[in-house]
């Protein structure tokens, strides 16, 4: 008994001296009156409506694309791989799986010109069998809220695999000047092509894109984690994992915040110089390097200010936290 106490004792000595709150050590439980923080912080999703919940494609489809605000429940699989395209949702909705395998597989969803939409504890993955088609895809789009997911392709991340990386798309994007964007505490896996902010070298409008990426796993994956063309992103407390080519790419003169984040076996964490005609913006402190390349910032901004209030994790602490509480299948109170 007393070599257990010791244990104990120990345990909580080194919990202590590693700064960890009793509410990060607790499992996460997630509630309909949790607030974004970052530039989607304006959120409220289907705050108001009415709370529903779904377990097939067809009522799925029939409550996020109505006009009015809902609340949507899922519950189990929504299997959408025999629809002709991804799932359009409507603006006003708060989209949040309420069991453990709560998911959403085959073409995944597209939001396209809305307003006000949280997708929270979900999984989707992104299928070989649909290569123009994104997990998610948030397009002329504001306010938007991606939290607590789990994003993935069956693809297998290899090198002796690269002929294959078109096969599937990306498991985010953010395109065509979408701006009040919170992507929090997702885990983001097995993907060639993880998440992008900014279509294409010519696409300015994104120069109006404003994302925070906050408290994401980003692992096994090839690049795009994310890359930003023209817009402003601001990327703190990440855990970047086994990145085959590189992690972030700022380009076409965008400007980046990457800060406190942890890097572990990344070929190339942080680069403004990538396939654009143009180099990117990049400021970066607090980071962590762990078997990594080195940086090739080529352009450092000297300042970028956001407007909203955060609390930054010492990078050193990010993999613990981040395994502990990324990713779907929270456990979800319906107050």
């Amino acid at each position: 008994m007393r070599k257990y106490i010791i244990v104990l004792m120990i345990l909580l000595g080194v919990i202590l001296v590693l700064g960890f709150s009793q509410e990060e050590l607790k499992e996460n439980v997630l509630t309909l009156n949790d607030k974004p923080v970052g530039f989607g912080e304006a959120t409220t999703g289907g705050a108001g409506g009415k709370i529903v919940t779904v377990d097939n494609v067809n009522d799925f489809k029939n409550y996020a694309q109505v006009q009015e605000p809902y609340i949507i429940l899922v519950k189990g699989v929504i299997d959408t791989s025999k629809e002709t395209g991804q799932v359009n949702i409507a603006s006003n909705k708060t989209i949040i799986g309420v069991t453990p395998d709560a998911s959403i597989i085959g073409w995944g969803v597209y939001l396209k010109g809305v307003n006000n939409v949280i997708i929270r504890n979900l999984t989707i993955k992104n299928k070989v069998e649909n290569p123009k088609n994104d997990a998610i895809t948030v397009e002329a789009s504001q306010n938007v809220w991606i939290d607590h997911c789990t994003l993935s392709s069956d693809m297998v991340v290899a090198p002796e695999r690269e002929k294959d990386k078109d096969k599937v798309d990306a498991l985010l994007d953010i395109i065509k000047g979408s701006k009040g964007i919170t992507v929090s505490w997702n885990i983001f896996e097995n993907s060639w092509k993880c998440t992008q902010v900014g279509s294409s070298d010519n696409s300015t409008i994104d120069a109006e894109a404003r994302v925070t990426y906050h408290h994401n796993i980003f692992r096994n994956t090839n690049s795009r984690n994310p890359s930003v063309r023209f817009g402003t992103v601001h990327i703190f407390n990440n855990y970047y994992q086994n990145i085959l080519l590189y992690a972030i790419a700022s380009r076409m003169g965008a400007k980046l915040l990457v800060e406190n984040n942890y890097f572990e076996t990344v070929a190339l964490p942080i680069t403004t110089q990538f396939e654009s005609p143009q180099d990117g913006y990049v400021k970066e402190s607090g980071n962590l390097y762990w078997e990594c390349g080195d940086n090739n910032i080529t352009q450092e901004l000297k300042e970028l200010r956001v407007p909203y209030q955060y609390e930054l994790d010492e990078a050193d602490v990010v993999p613990y936290l981040l395994d502990k509480g990324a990713g779907a299948g929270k456990e979800v109170e319906i107050k």
